[in-house]
């Protein structure tokens, strides 16, 4: 097998191009984190540590709440009944079909929007190095017009 070898300016064009690319990823958001703001401009954050904090929260239709895992393991959160008629945005959830619950790993975070008003459910599941090997943290979600 022959090898070729490509001269510097094509290797050079090819960085070149591989590096506006990256660039215009960032600035779009495809590569990153999740994005401070929505479009009503609110984002609340439930944090999932040793506790789920808050465990009660209340928004604006429109509004984001993202859920951020603080634990060792990866978490489980999962909503009592479908969402996905309610849900106007979502990053990292992946409502398709029939999956009402979703897989967090650690240190990462997953958000959705909510569109109508109403009061959503949820629990979040955790492996603890307790005798039971589980713990469910259930958490309320109110959407009003008005907000929190």
């Amino acid at each position: 097998m022959m090898l070729t070898r490509l001269p510097c300016d094509h290797i050079t064009s090819i960085i070149s191009r591989l590096v506006v690319l990256v660039v215009a990823l960032l600035e779009v958001g495809c590569i990153g984190g999740l994005p401070a703001t929505t479009q009503t401009g609110k984002v609340e954050e439930i944090v999932i540590g040793t506790a789920v904090a808050p465990s009660e929260l209340t928004l604006a239709p429109g509004d984001e709440v993202r859920w951020v895992n603080r634990q060792q393991g990866p978490v489980s959160i999962i909503f009592l009944v479908p969402i996905q008629e309610q849900v106007s945005c979502e990053r990292g959830f992946g409502l398709s079909g029939v999956a009402n619950a979703r897989r967090l790993a650690p240190n990462k975070g997953i958000s959705l929007c909510f569109a109508m008003p109403g009061t959503v459910r949820y629990t979040v599941h955790l492996d603890t190095p307790t005798t039971t090997g589980e713990f469910n943290i259930m958490g309320v979600i109110h959407i009003e017009k008005g907000g929190g």
